[in-house]
């Protein structure tokens, strides 16, 4: 009898020793179950540790802000930068037409700025060449009678005249020549008795206006 019960002892043990071996979870269920502890409760939570990670993500995302944002300010730099250098470089020569009912108008490039500006007269010859720099004149300026022989020769600094001088069309100086604004219009009489002639025409801007260039004979 007493073998017979150390046996069954022995069966009951092993039956719930199976039993404990049953209920014993996997290492993946206790993962599940330590991910829901900890995601459905603060307790035992590093708050510092938690602040840190969350101030490295904070870093990490203005960085790579700042860093868009230079590419994006490079990339606009490096189109303006382009069209100036394509605005620079090209020669703009080309023909403005008329400037007036009195001229056309021919605007050349001269490099480093520089623009020539050459007056014709409607359907005639050349009236006047300006030099010009930011739309202004600027160094020489020289006109010319409607028969080609050089009217005036005049010096300017960004629009302000520094000296000019007139000539009649034998190349003599027309002294006390009339000061008269470029963009007035005058009428001009000049008399030369060593020419014994009276000389009529009307002026502007250092031009004179064709079709209206007059001598005649003094009294």
């Amino acid at each position: 009898m007493f073998g017979f019960g150390s046996l069954r002892q022995m069966n009951d043990t092993i039956k719930a020793n199976r039993e404990l071996l049953r209920k014993k979870k996997t290492a993946r269920e206790r993962q599940k179950d330590e991910i829901r502890i900890r995601s459905s409760s603060y307790e035992n939570v590093n708050f510092d540790y938690v602040k840190s990670r969350v101030s490295e993500k904070l870093k990490r995302n203005r960085g790579q802000e700042l860093a868009a944002s230079v590419i994006g300010v490079a990339i606009i730099l490096c189109v303006i930068g382009f069209v100036v250098w394509v605005v620079v470089r090209t020669d703009f020569s080309f023909n403005r037409g008329p400037s007036s009912a009195y001229f056309n108008t021919i605007f050349y490039s001269q490099g480093n700025g520089l623009v020539l500006k050459t007056d014709y007269y409607d359907g005639g010859p050349k009236a006047a060449e300006t030099i010009m720099k930011d739309g202004k004149k600027h160094q020489n300026s020289e006109s010319y009678y409607p028969s080609g022989e050089q009217f005036r020769s005049a010096l300017y600094f960004y629009d302000t005249l520094i000296t000019e001088v007139y000539f009649y069309k034998n190349g003599d100086t027309i002294k006390n020549f009339p000061a008269i604004p470029d963009s007035v219009f005058g009428h001009i009489t000049l008399r030369n008795s060593k020419l014994e002639k009276k000389i009529e025409f009307d002026f502007i801007d250092g031009k004179i206006i064709a079709g209206t260039y007059i001598e005649s004979h003094l009294p």
